[in-house]
């Protein structure tokens, strides 16, 4: 089957990991899995029987044929290379990395895989670059969104402008909060001084030290 949906991919690797957690497969087993009926996971696995790629006793157990083994471990590999790297690079939820795994591996290329496998095999074999990496993440997540954004200290005089979020530290935000700088606030950038950005808000005048500037992301 060279072209297999997705749900049956789905299947295929349910029918998969049951095998490897040392359980024979049956519909009931599978659908629980999948949270499908068990109507649909009969049908699905006609299908399956059907392509060749699975065995399946009336009533009974199903079993991987050589060619369902094939398929459905290059199917189980994508997910739980995804997995890894989301979970342990990208330090999502388990959760959230299931759900984006069961969705993104039906549509990797022969050459995103093997790419997004080599690279995490290299940061596993590097733990130094590794943890350096982890380190550069979490520093980027809190304090440096801002590196590709339009920032306050890029707008020039007389332009309206609209805050989009605040980046930095949390003493960092709660200090442009107090200075009544939140997003979703329009405003227009009224004078560029030597060590301070001039801004006018309703009236009113609002002074943001230059070394502030650069934490307000704005558009």
């Amino acid at each position: 089957m060279k072209n297999m949906s997705e749900s049956l991919e789905n299947y295929l690797r349910a029918i998969y990991i049951l095998h490897i957690d040392g359980k024979i497969p049956r519909i009931k087993d599978i659908s629980k899995m999948l949270d499908v009926r068990d109507a649909s996971a009969v049908e699905a696995i006609k299908r399956l029987e059907k392509s060749g790629m699975i065995t399946h006793e009336k009533y009974g157990y199903i079993n991987l044929n050589e060619k369902g083994l094939a398929y459905a471990e290059r199917v189980y590999r994508k997910y739980i290379t995804l997995i890894d790297f989301f979970v342990n690079i990208l330090n999502l939820s388990k959760e959230e990395s299931y759900k984006l795994s069961c969705g993104i591996e039906h549509h990797m290329t022969k050459d995103f895989f093997t790419s997004l496998e080599a690279m995490m095999l290299f940061i596993k074999r590097n733990p130094i670059e590794y943890t350096k990496m982890k380190q550069f993440i979490k520093k980027y997540s809190n304090e440096m969104p801002h590196v590709f954004r339009t920032t306050l200290e890029e707008v020039e005089e007389g332009e309206e402008i609209k805050i989009i979020s605040l980046s930095g530290s949390e003493d960092k935000k709660q200090q442009l909060l107090k200075l009544g700088i939140y997003p979703g606030l329009s405003l227009i950038l009224n004078k560029i001084k030597d060590n301070y950005i001039e801004l006018y808000l309703k009236g009113k005048n609002i002074l943001i030290e230059k070394e502030n500037a650069k934490f307000i992301i704005v558009e």
